[in-house]
């Protein structure tokens, strides 16, 4: 009865190891597909959608999976400008990572959404939606969280005309952002505090400027110099200084073509050619200059560089005095506008649709996990009968051979009485002269209690016994060669506690090693490595032992460790 009991565990477990392989294997999936973004996006975008039709029709219950898939769907809607689809698969990731199971991405979710509602002038909703994932980045102590939110809330205060309170939440995120020497995110904040002053405030403006810079070369972000020397050549022309304005854009073109920031260059060459029609007349070169803006613009796909470099070109067919060429440029800058706007119309109807197969595929998954709970009942039920049958076997079992010992006796005793033999009684069922095994043996009972726990925490440690996620009071028993009575009390009298609470503080002090140890470490291989069946388990006995999640115990240790340092 006990090895046909063994091998269903081990089946069972089997089975559960060969489940959590597979939902390890989607979580994997996941993270690779993350990496085409956003190079990739419309490939990243269909992979996305294969995964999350086999995430439901496979793991209808499994949140951690929905709360990653449904955030990069956002992430991949986002960037390809569906607003409102990007939007509701954020709040769906956010309904499957409603206990904050990963609170990093429930920040980013808050976050994305805010800037959504943002560009969609819904400035009441973006700034509680800042404020709820402010919350979570400072408890998480998120130092570039927090920088990423308050900047966004000062961006946020500009947009709606309350300057005052935008440069104060920024110059308290710069020292901020100071204190933990962050060097990019000063030059950000830098950057947008010169967004509000310009241009009411020109000096002001370029000083911010020109600090940034500063920053971002030291930090070799060529990305934000890029954008920081067009700003700065803006402005420039706005003071009519074409010379220095030139001089930014040279420097820009050359950064821009070295590191492949195709958007910036076609920027830069544009302003440079409206600054040799301005500046020095230089027609032709300023012809040349918007016929590379136009090749570099024409492969980002943006639209919108198109339409402003149409506008430069309006200004030269002017100069030239090309009305028929400038009827032309206005006429294609019409074309443009009308297709936009057909696009727009056309992305917004794709959105609502997709939205509703999402919500149908959404429905399904609800439906497939009332079936696997009944299911689960049904199967519940199932064991619970087998299990009553297996100890009705056993107890039958047991009287069976009890009865076949006593008749045995019985045949002895008659055998000896014929032959006018003493006859010796022990332990005849029925004659009422029982005597029941003891719980210990003699020998057992010459170990003192504390001596056989010492030697129980010391055989665990130095075999590591608990990094088996079916380690049992059994295999203790076994190991030890000691009745599971005599172990179970030696745990609670000595140890004043049970098994099961003895072998998880040992699970918890190895997780807490390896969360020290290595940063990196994912949540689900600590899980594997310390013996908890899953990753949930291993969530909720960690907060219950120590009062952080395993998330929070590493960024504080982290935190010591640099301290320390």
């Amino acid at each position: 009865m006990m090895l046909t009991s063994r091998l269903v565990f081990t089946l069972f477990m089997a089975c559960t190891a060969f489940h959590v392989s597979a939902q390890t294997e989607y979580h994997q999936k996941i993270r690779e597909t993350a990496k085409l973004l956003p190079s990739r996006v419309t490939e990243a975008d269909s992979i996305c959608r294969q995964l999350l039709n086999e995430i439901v029709s496979k793991y209808p219950e499994n949140d951690s999976l929905f709360i990653k898939i449904f955030f990069l769907l956002g992430q991949t809607q986002l960037y390809q400008g569906r607003l409102n689809l990007a939007l509701d698969n954020y709040n769906r990731s956010l309904q499957a990572n409603r206990n904050k199971l990963i609170p990093g991405l429930y920040s980013d979710c808050l976050t994305n959404s805010a800037i959504i509602f943002e560009k969609q002038f819904r400035f009441t909703e973006a700034t509680e939606a800042y404020q709820k994932a402010l919350v979570i980045v400072e408890k998480l102590q998120d130092s570039a969280g927090i920088n990423d939110v308050w900047i966004n809330l000062g961006v946020l205060n500009h947009r709606i005309s309350a300057n005052d309170k935008a440069i104060e939440i920024l110059n308290q995120t710069y020292q901020f952002c100071q204190h933990h020497r962050d060097t990019t995110g000063m030059g950000i904040n830098l950057q947008n505090i010169a967004n509000i002053y310009y241009p009411d405030d020109v000096p002001k403006a370029k000083t911010y400027y020109e600090k940034a810079l500063q920053l971002f070369k030291a930090k070799k972000n060529y990305y934000n110099i890029a954008i920081t020397l067009s700003n700065l050549s803006t402005l420039e022309m706005d003071r009519k200084n074409y010379t220095q304005a030139m001089l930014y854009l040279n420097e820009n073109i050359s950064l821009c073509q070295k590191h492949e920031i195709n958007e910036t260059l076609s920027i830069s060459y544009r302003l440079l050619a409206q600054c040799e029609i301005e500046a020095n007349n230089n027609l032709p070169a300023a012809r040349q200059l918007l016929d590379k803006a136009r090749s570099v613009a024409s492969g980002t796909g943006r639209t919108d560089l198109i339409r402003d470099i149409g506008k430069v070109e309006l200004m030269l067919r002017m100069k030239m005095g090309d009305y028929a060429g400038f009827k032309a440029v206005m006429k294609e800058l019409d074309q443009l506008n009308e297709k936009s706007e057909k696009e727009n119309a056309r992305i917004i109807n794709s959105e609502f649709q997709t939205i509703y197969e999402v919500k149908k595929l959404s429905d399904q998954r609800d439906q497939l996990r009332d079936g696997i709970e009944q299911k689960n009942r049904q199967l519940l039920l199932s064991l619970l009968a087998l299990l009553g049958a297996g100890l009705a076997i056993a107890v039958i079992t047991r009287q069976y051979l009890r009865i076949r010992q006593a008749m045995k006796t019985m045949y002895r005793m008659n055998v000896e009485m014929a032959n006018s033999a003493p006859v010796a009684i022990h332990n005849i069922p029925g004659s009422g002269i029982e005597y029941e095994d003891s719980p210990e043996t003699e020998d057992e009972e010459k170990i003192p209690i504390n001596n056989l726990y010492n030697a129980i925490l010391l055989r665990i440690e130095k075999d590591k016994l608990y990094l088996s996620p079916t380690f049992s009071l059994q295999d203790l028993s076994e190991n030890m060669n000691r009745s599971q009575r005599y172990i179970s009390r030696a745990i609670s009298e000595a140890g004043k506690t049970s098994f099961s609470s003895l072998i998880n503080n040992f699970r918890i002090n190895e997780a807490r090693r390896l969360l020290a140890a290595d940063q990196n470490i994912n949540m689900n291989e600590i899980a594997e490595k310390t013996g908890f069946g899953s990753r949930m388990s291993f969530h909720r006995n960690f907060k219950s032992a120590t009062g952080f999640t395993p998330a929070e115990y590493q960024n504080w240790s982290k935190n010591q460790s640099e301290v320390e340092i």
